[in-house]
């Protein structure tokens, strides 16, 4: 008779052993590659937010629309509900902003790492809500573009700059991000306010925000990585928010970035 055979005691654990440093190899690198994929996908959604915008911007003889109001019109403290399910402009579309008419039907408001992130530490400035939270829309409009960004500007910087409203006074508009992301914490010596209101308002010599800092970030320090942004001529790259300032330097719409003071 033929013996039956079997994996011995031993050779299972050396399997199992084998799948398991296989599996510590390649864990890092599928992190990697997933994390790559999330900054694609929130590039996209950058470039059509650049093209949504390009059709307002056609549509309205170069206006801008309002940096508070672009996305929802009673943006209040907490912006459009950027962090509550309920308050979505799908479902709630009386609510809706000037550029929402532009972005309604495409699924690219939300970047997936700010999603993933934004659920993992909360929101510190979303009237007390802070974990679980659901995100809903992740990026914000540069405040120096028909905002009040410049009200923060000491005034013999500011001379007319509360009178741009329209692209053609935008200097060198391949140098001035028109959207992009922030993180929903402050980092101090860079800003003292997380993602609240679909604004960014980048105001030195103490900023009120600055962009995001998520994506490529070393493991561990969500501090150290990078944002992407949408430029006011539509081209999409990545950008810092260091050195300290450098969200000021691509925000100001008027020529040369003032002096530091």
């Amino acid at each position: 008779m033929c013996k039956r055979k079997a994996f011995t005691l031993i050779e299972l654990l050396v399997v199992i052993a084998i799948i398991a440093l296989l599996m510590a190899i390649l864990m890092p690198a599928l992190q990697r590659a997933k994390k790559q994929v999330w900054d694609i996908k929130c590039r996209h959604n950058l470039k059509q937010y650049g093209l949504a915008a390009r059709m307002y911007l056609d549509d309205n003889e170069g206006s801008f629309p309002y940096s508070f109001t672009w996305l929802c019109k009673d943006f209040g403290f907490v912006g459009c509900g950027w962090h509550d399910k309920t308050k979505n402009l799908v479902d709630n579309p009386d609510r809706a902003g000037e550029l929402w008419p532009y972005l309604k039907n495409k699924d690219v408001h939300m970047c997936p790492q700010f999603y993933v992130i934004a659920r993992m530490v909360g929101c510190s400035r979303c009237s007390g809500n802070t974990i679980p939270i659901e995100p809903q829309y992740s990026y914000c409009m540069n405040s120096y573009l028909n905002g009040d960004a410049w009200k923060s500007v000491p005034s013999q910087f500011r001379t007319n700059y509360e009178k741009v409203r329209k692209e053609s006074q935008v200097k060198n508009p391949a140098r001035v991000f028109f959207f992009s992301e922030e993180n929903p914490w402050p980092i101090p010596g860079l800003s003292n306010a997380g993602t609240n209101d679909n604004n960014l308002r980048s105001t030195p010599p103490c900023n009120t925000d600055c962009f995001a800092t998520y994506h490529n970030a070393p493991s561990g320090d969500l501090n150290k990585g990078f944002a992407n942004a949408v430029f006011v001529d539509a081209h999409v790259e990545r950008v810092s928010a260091y050195p300290a300032g450098n969200t000021f330097v691509l925000s100001w719409p008027s020529g040369p970035p003032i002096p530091d003071w």
